[in-house]
């Protein structure tokens, strides 16, 4: 180098090779900050297990689970025959026989109807004693009737479910008072009209109208039948 290169040559200042320093840094790092992405987080084998282990007890579990419900269902299948109560009309009859001033309506219906109830029950609310039965009929309908020497005007309004009156209909001499509410039918035995015994008896149900007959006709044909004793 002469002297007049000497004298030419200025030596950079700090402040420039630390500006030299920062380019040439920027430069290596230009392609990562041009695709804008930031280091994705990497997971040990060990953490992946850690974290994988109580999904697949949890998988097991319910594995385990499912089999033990099959296992039982299996042991204990539905059974082929469905139950239906069919209560003892005339037995529970002479019991209330024991109880009752009149003979309760023990009626005999078709075989293939099933009794759900047959009770004698006290309705302190109105202060009367009722004898009742109800039937489930061949086509799977209700019919029932409900039987006191005690009636008043609140208990038979509950019996036929504030149903209206909407005429009278006499079946065998005896005159009966109609009250229809929707798809349910009720004829009421009033004492005065019951030339029987003096009851009053409820006939109510969704029977369809051959087997609502087919009930009434029944009851009608039992009132003051004298109820066998149990032996």
């Amino acid at each position: 180098m002469t002297d007049r290169d000497q004298d030419d040559y200025t030596e950079p200042t700090k402040h420039e090779d630390e500006a030299g320093l920062w380019r040439h840094l920027e430069d290596d790092d230009a392609p990562s900050a041009a695709a804008g992405e930031s280091p994705k987080p990497q997971l040990t084998q060990s953490q992946v297990k850690r974290l994988t282990a109580p999904m697949i007890g949890m998988i097991i579990t319910m594995g385990v689970l499912s089999l033990v419900l099959l296992a039982l269902w299996f042991m204990n299948p539905e059974p082929d025959v469905t139950y239906s109560r069919d209560e003892n009309v005339p037995e529970a009859a002479s019991w209330a026989a024991s109880v009752t001033e009149y003979e309760p309506i023990s009626p005999q219906v078709p075989e293939d109807w099933s009794a759900n109830y047959a009770r004698w029950e006290t309705r302190a609310e109105h202060g009367v004693q009722v004898w009742e039965v109800g039937y489930t009929t061949a086509a799977v309908n209700f019919v029932g009737f409900a039987q006191t020497d005690q009636a008043n005007p609140a208990w038979v309004n509950e019996e036929t479910r504030q149903a209206p009156a909407t005429g009278t209909e006499t079946v065998q001499g005896l005159e009966f008072e109609v009250r229809e509410e929707g798809d349910r039918r009720y004829l009421v035995l009033d004492a005065e009209h019951n030339t029987i015994d003096g009851t009053t008896v409820v006939i109510g149900g969704d029977a369809g109208e051959e087997e609502f007959s087919q009930a009434v006709e029944a009851i009608i044909e039992a009132i003051g039948q004298e109820v066998p004793e149990n032996e």
